[in-house]
């Protein structure tokens, strides 16, 4: 009889794959990056609730602020993240640290990366905080009608948020910022936020109904400016160096040039802009809001993407010419934007922020695109409340560092004198790692207290022998 072979089982690899680490929260994807309505981070948060079952006031008590405090961003996370009545909310969309903190906080409890460019980080040096967002929610009607309809997830774009961006781009109708049923206005993100409806009565936003033609003459400006802002937001995932403050100089005076031949009251009455503030931009090295950018741009018939991001810019001024476009009121609106409180509320976040080191005026009226004594006129109390703080901790942190520089010469002082070198100021420069600190007087006197004390333990140990050797 013919043996029969078995055959042989096949070999089963009983060790687990590898599995990363799951997240705290849901990963949820964000809606539209690459795209110009791509979602905006106060959308994502909402969405990430629902997504939960919980209000987003719930999901930032419960979850995202006690993870802040966790985090190395310390308390000041935390503060970050409290929605408080939903003032403060812009700035999670904006390029304020909150917009940072939030990112980083998110980003780490769902593991999606990249959310930073759900917000305008990416063009934190080149666009001032100032009248760079809106402080109200607003939306086009048409658009949150029509994904409704398609079944399509509803969601606010990061455009929608952008202060500059006044009309929709795709139905060409004006963004909506009043219910149209209680007619309040909302913010960006409160307890029970939630995309495509009113934060008060809870009322649908969308409508499809005949939209009225626009017949305004800077119908074709707005709309410029809607294309031009969603261009940039689209181009930000795939930005590998993104733009320095020293950019915008270098394309404002590449303009002037072609302009106006480097006279800045020609260019100003070209563009349309008052004269002081074109000479902030050149003189103060001020950084101009997004929408006087874009007024220069379309002024000059140059893209917003080739003025920031190319590096030859060519530019002819635009033949119809933009004087019709916006009055005088809008020339002197930066003027007028210092004394609004959309500026003390800013200074005043700052001001009781744990950032740490605190920012100086001067930086953050920088920052805002304008310079300190504007805001020391306007708005005194948060203006000095910030000086204050940032003198405190410059004091301190000048306090510490005297401390350490003495602690050096101190022991440079031991070791020469245990080296039998003399200690003296020459000689104590070559041994420290900043010959330059002793030019501090405070330094200069730690020196001299050191050798002082030295040559005190000397004469005590030749006056009393016997008990230097016992205590040796």
């Amino acid at each position: 009889m013919e043996k029969s072979v078995s055959k042989p089982y096949e070999e089963w690899t009983l060790t687990l794959p590898p599995m990363s680490q799951p997240s705290t929260l849901y990963a949820l994807k964000p809606i539209g990056i690459g795209t110009p309505v791509v979602e905006s981070l106060t959308s994502y948060i909402a969405r990430l609730a629902e997504a939960h079952c919980v209000f987003p006031g719930v999901l930032m008590r419960k979850i995202i602020a006690p993870f802040a405090e966790s985090h190395p961003m310390g308390t000041r996370g935390s503060v970050a993240m409290d929605l408080r009545d939903g003032k403060a909310t812009a700035a999670f969309n904006s390029a304020h640290h909150r917009a940072r903190n939030a990112v980083n906080t998110v980003e780490s409890l769902t593991q999606q990366h990249g959310l930073h460019v759900l917000t305008m980080l990416p063009w934190t040096e080149v666009f001032p905080l100032f009248g760079l967002m809106r402080t109200d929610r607003a939306w086009c009607p048409y658009c949150l009608e029509e994904w409704q309809t398609s079944g399509r997830i509803i969601y606010e774009p990061l455009l929608w948020a952008v202060q500059a961006v006044k009309i929709c781009a795709q139905h060409g109708c004006r963004l909506e910022t009043h219910c149209p049923k209680c007619t309040r206005t909302s913010r960006w993100l409160t307890w029970r936020s939630r995309p495509g409806y009113c934060a008060h009565c809870y009322q649908w936003l969308g409508r499809d109904l005949m939209r009225p033609e626009e017949t305004e003459p800077e119908t074709i400006w707005i709309c410029w400016c809607a294309e031009q802002v969603g261009t940039l937001l689209a181009l930000a995932p795939t930005l590998t160096n993104t733009p320095g403050r020293t950019r915008i100089h270098e394309g404002l005076t590449a303009v002037l040039d072609q302009i106006s031949q480097g006279r800045k009251m020609t260019f100003a009455r070209f563009v349309g802009l008052s004269d002081k503030m074109v000479g902030d931009w050149f003189y103060l090295q001020q950084l101009p809001s997004v929408e006087n950018l874009l007024r220069v741009c379309f002024a000059v018939n140059l893209s917003l993407q080739d003025f920031l991001l190319e590096k030859q810019i060519t530019c002819t001024l635009r033949p119809d010419g933009t004087q019709d476009l916006w009055g005088r009121s809008s020339r002197q609106s930066g003027r007028g934007f210092w004394k609004t409180a959309q500026v003390r509320e800013m200074l005043e976040a700052i001001a009781m922020s744990e950032e740490t080191p605190p920012r100086s005026l001067k930086a953050v009226a920088r920052q805002l695109g304008g310079d300190p004594h504007s805001l020391k006129i306007y708005h005194p109390v948060p203006s000095q409340a910030i000086s204050d703080r940032y003198a405190a901790y410059m004091s301190a942190k000048k306090l510490a560092t005297e401390q350490q520089f003495c602690t050096e010469v101190q022991e440079a002082v031991s070791q020469l004198i245990e080296q039998n070198i003399p200690p003296t100021g020459r000689n104590v420069a070559l041994v420290l790692s900043k010959p330059g600190i002793l030019r501090s007087s405070v330094v200069r006197e730690a020196r001299r207290a050191a050798i002082r004390e030295r040559q005190n333990m000397r004469n005590q140990s030749k006056e009393f022998p016997e008990k230097a050797k016992s205590v040796v």
